[in-house]
């Protein structure tokens, strides 16, 4: 038997709930009590609730309700990002959800993210996946991201020049994953996503990840404005 360190909660992972509906809080203490090695130390229902209790507890994963963490610009999301970096966030997200906001709370730095109607085995693969270090995104979000790149009607854009692979591999280079994390995510080796990038790179005429991501950023908010795009990167 494996043996429990001093920093180890006896009753395991400690979780915090913020959602502005009491019957999914509800539902989702009752999803994670029935899982092993978590329990739930605070729930709240709007972003003073949740300060006040991260002020007092430590809590290792936070599932937090996207309407909540949008208000003010996501500047919440932020916040907690920086005072509370050991804080693990599993992003409750509606469906529906524009692609701008989807591609901010990525780079902001979310540990995972769920619909509101995922099904109780996503929830338990989702927290178990974090807690052991690999962000998680629920498939569909890749694909909703994809499906908008896919749409951008502005033909001479490089970005349409990549084939759907290497559009869902700059999606999850976007969310921050690395390439041994992108290859256990889409089933494929570290070596075949290197050479991904390498090409995603070239064909973006960008230097770096980095600056693959705030060209993939630039093009969302253009096609969900319906305006031209304003890349903010330096080309070649």
């Amino acid at each position: 038997m494996r043996k429990r360190t001093q920093n180890e909660d006896p009753k395991g992972i400690p979780v915090v709930i913020c959602d502005r509906q009491p019957l999914f809080r509800l539902g989702l203490k009752f999803v994670i009590e029935e899982l092993e090695g978590f329990h739930i130390v605070g729930e709240a229902s709007d972003a003073d609730e949740l300060l006040g209790i991260l002020a007092c507890r430590a809590p290792k994963i936070l599932i937090l309700d996207m309407s909540i963490a949008r208000l003010e610009g996501f500047q919440l999301l932020r916040q907690i990002r920086n005072y509370y970096p050991d804080v693990k966030i599993v992003l409750i997200v509606p469906k529906g959800v524009n692609p701008v906001e989807l591609a901010t709370v990525i780079q902001v730095g979310i540990a995972a993210c769920l619909f509101r109607d995922s099904p109780p085995n996503l929830i338990r693969v989702a927290l178990q996946s974090v807690m052991a270090s690999r962000p998680w995104i629920q498939r569909e979000f890749v694909e909703h991201i994809v499906h908008v790149l896919n749409s951008i009607p502005i033909s001479e854009e490089p970005i349409r020049a990549l084939t759907e692979k290497e559009r869902q591999i700059l999606i999850l280079m976007v969310k921050g994953l690395s390439n041994k994390e992108i290859a256990r995510q889409l089933g494929i080796s570290p070596q075949t996503v290197k050479t991904h990038v390498s090409r995603i790179l070239q064909k973006l005429k960008v230097r770096s990840r980095t600056e693959a991501t705030r060209y993939t950023l630039a093009i969302l908010r253009s096609s969900f404005n319906g305006e031209q795009a304003t890349l903010l990167v330096r080309h070649r």
